[in-house]
Parts: C-alpha cells; sequence; structure tokens
C-alpha cells in the first residue's frame, strides 16, 4: 500500500515520518512489509487507508487541483474534512486511530456483515423491518447493492427471506463485526470521547455527508454525525445524488483502490469519473483534467 508514494515523492515520506511519530505505530512496515492480516485489522487498516488518502491530497493540492465538493465514503469523511480544510491532518489521523481502536474493541462476538445485490433498496429495508432489529440496513451503495449489518443469528435468518424477495446474490463480507449498526454503540461512546478532543474548524468547503445525503459545515453539527456514523447507515447512493444535485460534473476517487468509482458509475451512468490511488493515475488524471 502507498510504495510508490513513499518510494517516489519525499514529500509522501516525509509525512508518513511525522504521522508514525503523531499515531506510535509503525505505519511504514505495515503498508509495506504487513503482514497483510495485520493490516487489515481494524485497528491497523483504517489509519493506514486514511494516510494513503492524505498523501495523495497533499500531492493533489500542490499540482493545483482542488475540489469544489466534497464527499466520503465512512471512514472516508474523515479524509473529506481534511479536503474541506476544517480538519488538520495529523489531526485525522488521530481521530480514525481512535474510531479504529474503538470499533475493534467494542465489535461483538457473533455478529458481521452481508452485501445483498440485485434487490432494491425498500425490498432489503422491508426484510430488515421484519428482523425485529437483529439486522439492518448500513450502506446504500449503489442501486442494487446495499449492505446490511447484524446479529449472526439474525443474518442467517434475514438470508432465505432476501433471497425470495429476488436478490441475487448475497456475500459476506470480511469484516470483524456488525459496523454501522446499533450494535456498534459502545464504540460510538469511545470515540466520541476521543473525537471531543480533536480540533475541529467550520467546513471551508460544502461536504455532504453519509449520515442524511445533506450538507453540513457547523463544527458542532459534524461532531454529531460522525460519531453516529459508527451505529448508522452509510447514505452513498443519496450523498452521489446530492453532488450532482449541487451541481458536480466530475467526480474524482481519491485512496486505494477504485471500489467508488465504480459506484459513481452505478448510481449516475454516463457520470464523468476518475480514480487517484498512485502516482501514475494521478498523472492521467491531471493530464486528463488540465490537458
Amino acid at each position: 500500500m502507498a510504495r510508490d508514494l513513499l518510494e517516489g515523492d519525499p514529500g509522501s515520506a516525509d509525512f508518513l515520518v511525522q504521522a508514525e511519530g503523531r499515531l506510535g505505530m509503525p505505519l511504514r512496515r505495515l503498508m509495506l512489509d504487513g503482514p497483510e492480516t495485520e493490516l487489515q485489522a481494524t485497528s491497523n487498516a483504517q489509519p493506514a487507508i486514511l494516510f494513503h488518502s492524505l498523501a495523495l491530497l497533499r500531492l493533489m493540492a500542490a499540482r493545483g487541483l482542488a475540489p469544489a465538493l466534497v464527499a466520503g465514503h465512512s471512514m472516508g469523511e474523515f479524509a473529506g474534512l481534511v479536503a474541506a480544510e476544517a480538519l488538520d491532518p495529523f489531526d485525522a489521523l488521530a481521530a480514525v486511530q481512535a474510531r479504529g481502536r474503538a470499533m475493534s474493541d467494542a465489535a461483538p462476538a457473533a455478529s458481521g456483515m452481508v452485501a445483498v445485490l440485485g434487490l432494491a433498496d425498500n425490498a432489503v429495508e422491508l426484510a430488515c423491518a421484519a428482523s425485529a432489529g437483529e439486522v439492518v440496513v448500513a450502506n446504500y451503495n449503489a442501486p442494487g447493492q446495499v449492505v446490511i449489518s447484524g446479529s449472526e443469528a439474525g443474518l442467517k435468518a434475514i438470508g432465505p427471506r432476501l433471497g425470495a424477495a429476488g436478490a441475487k446474490r448475497q456475500v459476506r463480507l470480511p469484516v470483524s463485526g456488525a459496523f454501522h449498526s446499533p450494535l456498534m454503540a459502545n464504540a460510538a461512546q469511545v470515540f466520541a470521547a476521543a473525537w471531543e478532543k480533536i480540533p475541529l474548524r467550520g467546513l471551508r468547503r460544502p461536504q455532504v455527508f453519509n449520515a442524511d445525503a445533506q450538507v453540513h459545515q457547523d463544527p458542532i453539527e459534524v461532531r454529531r454525525l460522525m460519531v453516529g456514523q459508527l451505529t448508522g447507515p452509510v447514505r452513498w447512493t443519496q450523498s452521489i445524488q446530492q453532488l450532482q444535485q449541487l451541481g458536480a460534473d466530475t467526480y474524482i476517487e481519491v485512496g486505494p483502490r477504485k471500489t467508488l468509482t465504480g459506484l459513481v458509475k452505478k448510481i449516475l451512468p454516463g457520470a464523468v469519473v476518475h480514480n487517484i490511488e498512485d502516482l501514475a493515475s494521478m498523472n492521467t488524471t491531471l493530464k486528463t483534467i488540465h490537458g
């Protein structure tokens, strides 16, 4: 992860040294050498992914590329706050480190998440409503792609109902708990205590938030939304639709992999979409945009 940035950009390498000093964790070793199982642990993966995204954002800014509007998916909302100039990059890393640890420590046993493919949002919601609170919608990722979250018993029981409703596939996600569900209430409480101590300014760019797919710029509101994010759903479909309504005509995913790029294409067929995940894709995107 981020190897080309760390080996090809001195600024990113310096940023990493400072980030490791702030967090007290071996980010370089985790990202470059693993082992993969250790890197994928929630408490490590979240700071590593955020560092990768922030390193790219720093380079983009240095090369004259700044967003007019901002949105992030789940943990990506912290990178969004940095892009909106409301959160210092090192404070963002500290917040996400606290978030990841809280989620890892509080993840209840016998719980998880399942991606439901090929079924309308309302059909998934109806199936969850019949689970008596055992399962909830966690992510509205794109039309026909919804993630549910809940107890092991609840997920097992809801499977046949989703199949009978017409779901084409149900894919168990490799996560350690029922994230974005009420089962993460303890994690939210622990994270809130740490988050309250981290400086947060008013947003200087409009950011659409997952909680309600609306723009919020008041730090008090944003703090609340970022805590509620742990127990509430990610309304990504609605957030992208809101960006379109606000005038967005080009969407750039910043960070490892191209997951969100694919989701935006499903939400807005024909949208102009780019992804920046390394130096090569950044150069390609900048060349395309600036000519």
